[in-house]
C-alpha cells in the first residue's frame, strides 16, 4: 500500500470504532518503512487515528515525530492540532517537537477553528507543556470565536486553564458567559470538569455555579464516579452550599461507592467535611470502602480522609487505626515513630490535636488542619493565640493549616502539598 492508503485505512479504522490490534501493528510495520514518503494529512491522519483507537507505539510515534518534523512548515492548523491532541493522548512527550509545533502554529492561529484551538490547549494541558506567550495569543484569538464553541470545547479549554493553572479571569468570565446559555446541552463529564476547572482555578462565580448545578441535577444519574467526587470537590473549595444537590450527589453516589478510587473517596469525604455536610449514613458506607482500600491510598489522600474524620466527629475506630498504620508506612519523610495520633487528647485531657506527631529529637508537633468551624472569610473565627500559648506551655509545637490553603496547594500536585507542609516544618 501507498502511504496515502496505509494512513486512509488507520483513519478509516479508527472512525469506525473498529480495533485490531494485529492488523494496526501489520500496518504500521508497513507504515514505518514508507514514513518519509507520508504527507503532512497523512501523518497527522496517523497519529489523530492511533490516538482514538488508544493504541501505543512508542517506537513508531518517535519515527512519525521525526517525519514530521522535517515538514512542520507545510502542517495546516487541523494537522497541527490534532497531531498534539494525538501526541498527548497517547501520552508521547517530546518537548521539543511540541515546541516546534507551536512556534508553527502561533502565526497560523487565526486560521484556527475553534475545535483545533480547544484541542491544542487540552494537548499541551494533558502534556504539562507551558508557553505563555503562545497561550495568550491563542486566548486572544479563542475570545472572538468563543460564541462557536461547542460545550465540550468550553469545557476543555476551562480544564486546560485549569491544569496549566493559568487564570484569566476576563477570558473565564466571557467564556461562562456565552456557556451558561447552552449548560443543557452540556454531557455530565463536561459539567463536572467544568465546576472543577473554576474551582481549581479559584474563579468564583456563584450564579453561574448555581445554573450548572441545575443543569447538572437532571443528568445527575448519568454522573461516573469521577465526576460526582469532582463536581462535590469543586462545590467545596468555592465554598459553593447547595444543600439539596449534594443531598441528591450523596445519593446517587452510593451505590457507586465501590467503584470509586481512593482520591474520589478521599476527595468527597473532605468536600463533605468542608461544606459541613452531614449524612451519617453516607459518611458510614464511604468508611468502609475507605477501609477495605486504605493500602492503595496516597498520602495526600490518607490527609485528606483523615482531616474530613476529625472534622466530621466520625467516630470510626477501624478507619483511623487504619488511616494511622497506613500513613507511617507511605512514602514519605514521616517514620512510623513520628506519626502519633488524629485527635490525640493532651496529657491533661484539655486540649485535642487535629494530628499529633513526634518528631526526631522528641519535639512534639501539633498540626491543626483548620477547616469551616475554624475559619470565616479565611480569617480566624475565634483567636487561636491563646490555644497556642497553652499548647506551647505543654511543650508542643503548633502549626496551623488553613484547609483553603491545603486546597489550593492540593490542586497543584502531591510535590506542592508536600513543598507546603516542608515550609510549615511538618515535613523534611
Amino acid at each position: 500500500m501507498q502511504p496515502q492508503g496505509l494512513a486512509n485505512a488507520a483513519w478509516a479504522l479508527a472512525k469506525m470504532g473498529h480495533e485490531d490490534a494485529v492488523f494496526i501493528s501489520e500496518l504500521l510495520q508497513a507504515a514505518t518503512l514508507q514514513l518519509r514518503r507520508f504527507k503532512p494529512p497523512e501523518l497527522a491522519n496517523t497519529a489523530w487515528a492511533l490516538a482514538t483507537m488508544g493504541h501505543v507505539d512508542t517506537a513508531f510515534m518517535g519515527a512519525l515525530v521525526q517525519a514530521a518534523m522535517r515538514q512542520l512548515c507545510c502542517f495546516a492548523p487541523q494537522g497541527l492540532a490534532n497531531t498534539a491532541w494525538a501526541l498527548a493522548t497517547l501520552g508521547h512527550v517530546d518537548t521539543v517537537f511540541m515546541g516546534a509545533v507551536l512556534e508553527v502554529s502561533c502565526p497560523q492561529l487565526r486560521s484556527f477553528k475553534p475545535q483545533e484551538l480547544a484541542n491544542t490547549a487540552l494537548a499541551l494541558a494533558m502534556l504539562g507543556h507551558v508557553d505563555t506567550a503562545f497561550m495568550c495569543a491563542m486566548l486572544q484569538v479563542s475570545w472572538s470565536q468563543l460564541r462557536s464553541f461547542t460545550p465540550q470545547g468550553r469545557a476543555n479549554m476551562a480544564w486546560a486553564l485549569a491544569t496549566l493553572g493559568r487564570l484569566d479571569a476576563v477570558f473565564m468570565g466571557a467564556l461562562l458567559q456565552v456557556a451558561t446559555p447552552q449548560l443543557r446541552s452540556f454531557k455530565p463529564q463536561e459539567l463536572a470538569n467544568t465546576a472543577w476547572a473554576l474551582a481549581t482555578l479559584g474563579h468564583v462565580d456563584a450564579n453561574f455555579m448555581s445554573e450548572l448545578l441545575h443543569a447538572a441535577t437532571r443528568q445527575l444519574r448519568s454522573f461516573n464516579s469521577q465526576n460526582l467526587a469532582n463536581t462535590a470537590w469543586a462545590l467545596a473549595t468555592m465554598g459553593h452550599v447547595d444543600n439539596d444537590f449534594m443531598c441528591a450527589l450523596l445519593e446517587l453516589s452510593m451505590p457507586q461507592l465501590r467503584s470509586f478510587k481512593p482520591q474520589e473517596l478521599a476527595n468527597t469525604a473532605w468536600a463533605l467535611a468542608t461544606l459541613g455536610h452531614i449524612d451519617t449514613v453516607f459518611m458510614g458506607e464511604l468508611l468502609q470502602v475507605v477501609t477495605t482500600l486504605l493500602r492503595t491510598f496516597a498520602v495526600q489522600e490518607l490527609a485528606n480522609t483523615a482531616w474530613a474524620l476529625a472534622a466530621l466527629d466520625e467516630k470510626n475506630a477501624a478507619c483511623a487505626a487504619g488511616l494511622i498504620e497506613h500513613a507511617a508506612a507511605s512514602p514519605v519523610d514521616l517514620t512510623p515513630s513520628q506519626l502519633c495520633q488524629l485527635e490525640h487528647l493532651t496529657d491533661d485531657g484539655l486540649f485535642s490535636i487535629d494530628i499529633a506527631l513526634q518528631l526526631p529529637g522528641g519535639q512534639k508537633l501539633a498540626v491543626e488542619v483548620d477547616g469551616p468551624t475554624h475559619f470565616l472569610r479565611n480569617a480566624p473565627i475565634v483567636p487561636n493565640g491563646l490555644r497556642t500559648l497553652l499548647l506551647e506551655a505543654r511543650g508542643w509545637r503548633v502549626v496551623s493549616v488553613p484547609v483553603i490553603e491545603w486546597s489550593r496547594q492540593a490542586a497543584r500536585g502531591s510535590q506542592a502539598s508536600h513543598d507546603y507542609l516542608t515550609s510549615l516544618g511538618v515535613c523534611s
